[in-house]
């Protein structure tokens, strides 16, 4: 199957995906390029455009209980890279290209996979993930689903997460007075000061319990003309990603309540996600399909998506999340012939039948590698 894996994997590297620009269209090459793949091997495929580079591509054949989703975007190329980034090179025991590891090695295990079994299939594509803002997966989440559980790609190692952090991100716009800094009292309406201190609390308050598990990070802080003019405005912009069983919501609340003159202050919201948890239906989703548990991670996945729809969800893929984003990206071969055989397990009716009498599935008209 690896052999059939690289084909795949060559020919959406070469797709450029980089999101931004958010400019993916249905007829992007890499989508037109799973259609066929996925076509040709009995599959019923919809695309839905919702506009902004989001596209949703869903293929099924039979009646699936598990929803695999990956997303095909990838992350601008930085400028570091040593090599064409959209030219697979296989390197010894690796394979380097642009969204290799993060995801389009998931990409070309599942189309594989999807050519070398011949059960039941619900296959979700998307396009608009690493642009930050999972509309594909949202709306997608809208419809009537027959599905139950899911299994999302991310670099993982090929074990099945089970549990990570959320993640919210906000904008706070302090307003204060101009003011001469001599003024009595200027530094009390001084916005810079406004949010400096709301900062300071906000770092004391995720340091002591229940929140000293939250990963807060203050990211920018922005105001203010002259050192000798009290600020107008200034702006905090920050992230945290609280644990599993945290909805950040309640960790926002806490945050909010520090800001010392509510009518001084507007927050904003610009994306709020909670973390991946296990459910009653995760140890049947490991134990179907056989798959080796991980630890959790602190990275934030659509998994959680998935999982707030009330889906037994893992995630699972090839490659490491250190190679995630970075120049010279890479996805070991062997992840890559793992995850094909545990995406070939999905694709199954009976995901232990084909082991236990020795059959190896087929499909009619498809070649085998």
């Amino acid at each position: 199957m690896l052999g059939r894996v690289l084909t795949h994997l060559d020919r959406l590297v070469a797709c450029d995906t980089q999101n931004p620009p958010r400019a993916i269209t249905p007829e992007h090459p890499a989508l037109t390029y799973c259609v066929g793949v996925l076509r040709a091997c009995g599959c019923t495929v919809s695309l839905t455009d919702l506009g902004d580079g989001c596209v949703t591509l869903l293929a099924t054949r039979g009646h699936a209980r598990t929803v695999v989703n990956c997303h095909l975007d990838t992350v601008p190329a930085d400028p570091s890279w040593t090599k064409d980034p959209f030219k697979l090179v296989v390197d010894g025991d690796d394979a380097v290209g642009l969204g290799a590891c993060d995801v389009k090695g998931a990409a070309s295990c599942m189309l594989a996979a999807a050519e070398e079994s011949d059960g039941a299939i619900a296959l979700l594509l998307t396009t608009d993930e690493e642009a930050g803002q999972s509309r594909c997966v949202r709306e997608f989440l809208k419809r009537d689903l027959p599905y139950d559980r899911a299994v999302v790609a991310e670099p993982t190692g090929v074990r099945a997460v089970t549990r990570h952090r959320g993640l919210a991100t906000y904008d706070l716009a302090f307003k204060g007075v101009a003011a001469h800094s001599s003024v009595i009292g200027a530094d009390q309406r001084n916005a810079v000061h406004l949010a400096s201190l709301w900062c300071a609390d906000a770092i004391g308050l995720t340091r002591s319990a229940p929140f000293d598990d939250i990963r807060l990070n203050i990211g920018m802080i922005e105001g203010g003309t002259k050192a000798n003019v009290a600020a107008s405005s200034a702006r905090v912009v920050f992230g945290m990603r609280p644990p599993p069983g945290m909805h950040p919501d309640v960790a926002a609340k806490a945050l909010g309540n520090l800001v010392k003159e509510p009518e001084s202050c507007v927050w904003r919201t610009r994306f709020s996600a909670p973390g991946l948890d296990e459910t009653e239906g995760t140890d049947s989703l490991l134990s179907d399909y056989r798959l080796t548990k991980g630890d959790p991670v602190d990275f934030w996945t659509e998994a959680a998506l998935f999982g707030e729809a009330g889906l037994a969800t893992v995630v699972l893929g090839p490659g490491n999340i250190k190679q995630a984003h970075a120049a010279d990206e890479f996805v070991p071969l062997e992840d890559l012939r793992r995850a094909g055989e545990v995406y070939k397990r999905v694709f199954s009716d009976a995901p232990d039948a084909a082991e236990a009498t020795g059959h190896t599935s087929t499909t009619k008209g498809v070649a085998r590698s």
